[in-house]
């Protein structure tokens, strides 16, 4: 008797559950599809973004000078100000902004400086995506560039090492001009894509980054 009323049980359990008809499945398969293309695109853009960037025309917008194409910078071996040792290709996975110059630091050193500061305190939350770097040509001034750094927090300074640091940093230059002058942009992936002279107004660099943060999803 117990084993008829639980086959009757099971029975109606079974009648009373929704059925799924064609149209239900089709629905489903439809919003999840839906999930995948409105996630996913951000992604899909950002790749497309790099692997195709040199027959996209991006002079029509930007302030700074694209390097077309990027230039894949090369894992030396550095030395940092406190003394420390990182490969270059420790710094992938974020945006890098970066300027170059003597330890002696006059006004056009301390005016990058300023602006690589400023761009990414300015960037709000999208800050951690960024990091500072400023490339030294030389020892004569470390103590008095240390102190200036006081006003710098987060810099990070790489002191001239190796018979190939000066050819490390030949990349940055540009139709010959002096890679002291200017402020550079290196990406995600490691390629050095973005260059503005010694007079490009903080403002402008912000808004190029604010673009390149917005349009890619890496780093």
């Amino acid at each position: 008797m117990n084993d008829n009323n639980n086959v009757n049980i099971q029975q109606d359990q079974q009648s009373n559950s929704p059925q799924q008809t064609p149209d239900t499945k089709n629905k489903s398969y439809m919003a999840l599809w839906a999930m995948i293309f409105m996630f996913g695109l951000p992604y899909l853009a950002a790749y497309y973004f790099y692997f195709n960037r040199d027959s996209i025309d991006l002079n029509t917008s930007n302030y700074g000078t694209i390097v077309n194409p990027g230039r894949p910078v090369p894992d030396a071996a550095l030395v940092m100000l406190d003394g420390s040792t990182m490969q270059m290709a420790e710094s992938r996975g974020k945006w890098l902004l970066v300027s170059i110059g003597s330890s002696q630091c006059a006004d056009a050193c301390q005016e990058n400086l300023y602006k690589l500061r400023q761009v990414k305190k300015a960037i709000g939350q999208e800050h951690k995506r960024i990091n500072k770097y400023f490339f030294l040509t030389d020892e004569k001034a470390l103590d008095s560039f240390r102190e200036l750094l006081i006003d710098y927090k987060g810099m990070e300074v790489i002191l001239p090492s190796g018979d190939n640091y000066m050819e490390f940093l030949s990349i940055f230059s540009v139709d010959g001009h002096n890679i002291e002058d200017g402020i550079y942009i290196i990406d995600p992936l490691g390629n050095y894509m973005m260059k503005y002279s010694k007079d490009e107004e903080p403002m402008k660099i912000l808004k190029d980054m604010e673009r390149l943060l917005k349009v890619s999803k890496i780093g």
